[in-house]
C-alpha cells in the first residue's frame, strides 16, 4: 500500500513547489509580461519604420560613363558580380561612343566617331545568352560582340532590304524574330534562323513596331505604336497615339512569314520597357500604366505607372516611378509588392539594367547632370539593412530573455 500511495505524494510535493513558487512571483509577474509586451510593440515599431530597401547609392564611381548620357547599356554577369559593362553614350561635341570597361576598371574603346558619327545608328543593342550582345548599324547587318570584345559581322540571308529595330532570341541564333523597317517605309516582323530570314509578316494593322521579345515555344509579343483617327482633347489637330501588343506565332518554317494572331490597342503612353520575365510571361510598362502577358496569350492590365523597369534572375519585375518617387514597386506572376527606399530617387531615369543583385539606373538630376543611382536588392532583409539588424537584435534579445526566464523557473523550482 506504501507503494502504490508514493506517485500521490510526489505529485502533492510537485503541486506544492508550483504553488509556492508563484504565491511568491505573483506580485512580478504582471509587470514582467507589460514590460514584455511594451517591448514587443516598440521593437515592431521601429522594425516597420526601418522596413526600405537601404542599398540605395549615387555615383558612377570609377565608371568612364562618369558624367555621360548613357543611351545603352549591358552588364555582364560572373559568378554574381558584374564582370564587366558594353556601354553606349553620347557625349555634345564628342559624339556617340561605344566601349568595354571590366572589373578592373579597364577600358577598351569599340568605337569612337572619326568623321561621320555612325554610332547614331545603333539602333538597340540586346543581352543574348552566353555573354553576348547584338545591335545593328547597318542594313540587313547584325553584330555580335562578346565578353572579349571580339565583334563578329552577321550578314542576313535575303533578298529584300531592311534595317532592323529589334532582335531576340529563343535560346539562340537558330530561333530568333526581328522587327524590321522595310524598303518601302513600312514596319513589319521577320523570322530568323542562323541569320536567314523568313518573308515578312504581312498583317501588321498599320502599326509601328518598335519590340519583340519571346513568350513560348511558338509565341512571340511584339510592341508598338499604331495611331488613332480619333483626334486628341489637348491638341484637336493631332490623332491619338495609342501603345499595340500583338501575339505572334511562327511554327519555325521559314518559306512561311510570322502570323500575327492576337492584336489589342492599349491606352495613350509611352512603352519604355518589354521584356520577357524567364516564365513564359511579359511585361509591358510604359508611362501610364502596365500590362502582364501571360503563356496563353491573355492580357492583365496594371495600374503601374513607371519611367524604367527591370526583371531580376528570379522573374520579378521592378517598376521604377518618377524623380522624387520614396517607393518601387515589385511584382511576380500576379503579386504585387510595394516597398520603400531610403531615400527618394533623384534622377529622371532614361536607361536602367539589372545585374548581379544590383539594378543599375542612369538618368539626370535636377541641375542637367548624368548620375548613376544603384539599388542592392540583395540588402533587403540582410544584418546590414536597418530592418534586418532590427530583427536580428529583437529576436536575439527575446532568446535571452526567454533563456534567462526559463533559467530562474527551473532554479526557483529547485530551491522548493
Amino acid at each position: 500500500m506504501k507503494a502504490f500511495f508514493c506517485p500521490q505524494r510526489r505529485q502533492a510535493i510537485m503541486a506544492s513547489r508550483w504553488r509556492k513558487l508563484l504565491e511568491e512571483e505573483s506580485e512580478h509577474q504582471w509587470l514582467a509580461i507589460g514590460l514584455f509586451f511594451i517591448f514587443a510593440i516598440i521593437g515592431g515599431i521601429v522594425i516597420e519604420g526601418t522596413s526600405t530597401l537601404a542599398g540605395v547609392d549615387l555615383g558612377a564611381g570609377e565608371a568612364e560613363h562618369d558624367g555621360m548620357r548613357v543611351l545603352d547599356i549591358v552588364y555582364f554577369d560572373n559568378e554574381g558580380s558584374v564582370a564587366s559593362q558594353l556601354t553606349h553614350v553620347y557625349e555634345p561635341g564628342q559624339g556617340h561612343s561605344l566601349y568595354s570597361q571590366d572589373s578592373a576598371e579597364t577600358v577598351n574603346p569599340i568605337y569612337h566617331p572619326s568623321g561621320y558619327d555612325k554610332g547614331d545608328e545603333i539602333r538597340f543593342m540586346n543581352e543574348m545568352s552566353g555573354d553576348r550582345v547584338i545591335l545593328s548599324v547597318a542594313s540587313t547587318q547584325l553584330v555580335e560582340i562578346n565578353l572579349n570584345d571580339q565583334l563578329i559581322y552577321f550578314n542576313i540571308n535575303t533578298t529584300d532590304e531592311f534595317w532592323i529595330d529589334d532582335y531576340q532570341e529563343n535560346g539562340g541564333p537558330d530561333s530568333a524574330m526581328m522587327v524590321t523597317q522595310e524598303d518601302d517605309g513600312t514596319s513589319t516582323i521577320r523570322a530568323l534562323s542562323n541569320f536567314v530570314a523568313s518573308p515578312p509578316m504581312v498583317n501588321s494593322n498599320s502599326v509601328n513596331w518598335n519590340n519583340i521579345v519571346h513568350l513560348t515555344e511558338d509565341k512571340w509579343v511584339a510592341t508598338g505604336t499604331i495611331s488613332s483617327t480619333q483626334s486628341s482633347e489637348e491638341n484637336p489637330a493631332s490623332p491619338i497615339v495609342r501603345t499595340a501588343i500583338g501575339i505572334i506565332e511562327w511554327q519555325g518554317n521559314l518559306s512561311t512569314s510570322p502570323v500575327l494572331i492576337s492584336f489589342t490597342t492599349g491606352e495613350e503612353g509611352q512603352i519604355h520597357s518589354t521584356f520577357s520575365t524567364g516564365n513564359s510571361q511579359v511585361i509591358i510598362a510604359t508611362n501610364t500604366g502596365a500590362y502582364h502577358i501571360e503563356a496563353d496569350g491573355s492580357i492583365n492590365n496594371l495600374d503601374l505607372v513607371s519611367q524604367s523597369a527591370v526583371t531580376d534572375s528570379k522573374g520579378n519585375t521592378w517598376f521604377i516611378g518618377q524623380k522624387g518617387t520614396t517607393s518601387i514597386a515589385k511584382f511576380n506572376d500576379g503579386i504585387l509588392e510595394i516597398q520603400e527606399l531610403a531615400k527618394p530617387i533623384p534622377l529622371s531615369i532614361e536607361v536602367s539594367e539589372y545585374e548581379g543583385g544590383m539594378i543599375f539606373m542612369h538618368g539626370m538630376d535636377d541641375n542637367g547632370a548624368y548620375e548613376l543611382m544603384t539599388l542592392d536588392i540583395t540588402a533587403q532583409d540582410s544584418i546590414e539593412d536597418g530592418r534586418g539588424f532590427l530583427n536580428f537584435a529583437f529576436l536575439t534579445t527575446f532568446t535571452i530573455v526567454f533563456i534567462v526566464m526559463s533559467w530562474t523557473v527551473l532554479d526557483r523550482y529547485r530551491s522548493y
